[in-house]
């Protein structure tokens, strides 16, 4: 390797590692904090609503929140002279959008078409495929994400259990409803996870 081409790729690490580090700021901390307040604020508005009024209000969260976090990567993105539409972005979208897509789809058909307990499904699969989402942008987040996403995937495949086939969780599920269950796990995984980030990570830092 001459010297050039050892110059070239220290600069492509060191843009890489960049990239990595605003991502994850912009993707974690603040932002789950403000997604764990909007969910909470989301169960507490679609309780005792059914099929697309539910789906609506988180929809509407979900907005809000997405909203927040265009506006940190905005910022970011100005603070470091940086193209907003990064190759880092790109690469996250890609690994992210496929689970998204998929889960969101799902669950708007359940509450669609779906019968009884299409709320259930609906939030099941929601939180089943961002659990898969955050998985699958491991490479550029720290390992408390890859744990918030397990606490997702482990938490939507037992609500789906409980929903279908293990009916001893069924009471419990019950008694929580789809808004309990989607704002104990979008708020109460987010606020955890994003105290945690915010209280533990120097602002300048790459993240923990």
């Amino acid at each position: 390797m001459t010297t050039h081409q050892e110059a070239a790729e220290q600069l492509r690490v060191i843009r890489t590692m960049m990239e990595r580090a605003t991502i994850f700021r912009a993707l974690s901390g603040e932002a789950a904090l403000v997604g764990g307040a909007m969910s909470l604020a989301a169960g507490w508005m679609s309780e005792n609503r059914h099929g697309w009024r539910w789906g609506g209000i988180w929809l509407g969260g979900l907005a809000i929140v997405l909203l927040f976090a265009l506006w940190q990567l905005l910022r970011i993105s100005q603070a470091h002279g940086r193209s907003l539409w990064s190759h880092g972005l790109k690469v996250a979208l890609r690994g992210a959008l496929p689970s998204l897509v998929v889960g969101g789809f799902v669950g708007l058909l359940y509450l669609k078409y779906g019968l009884a307990n299409g709320e259930f499904f609906a939030a099941c699969f929601w939180i089943l495929h961002y659990g898969l989402a955050l998985l699958a942008i491991r490479e550029f987040a720290p390992k408390s994400m890859i744990w918030l996403g397990l606490a997702f995937v482990a938490s939507g495949l037992l609500a789906f259990s409980g929903v279908t086939f293990v009916q001893s969780m069924n009471p419990l599920l019950v008694r929580l409803g789809p808004s309990g269950l989607m704002a104990a796990t979008f708020g109460g995984f987010h606020l955890l996870y994003g105290a945690a980030i915010v209280t533990t990570t120097r602002r300048d830092g790459p993240g923990a």
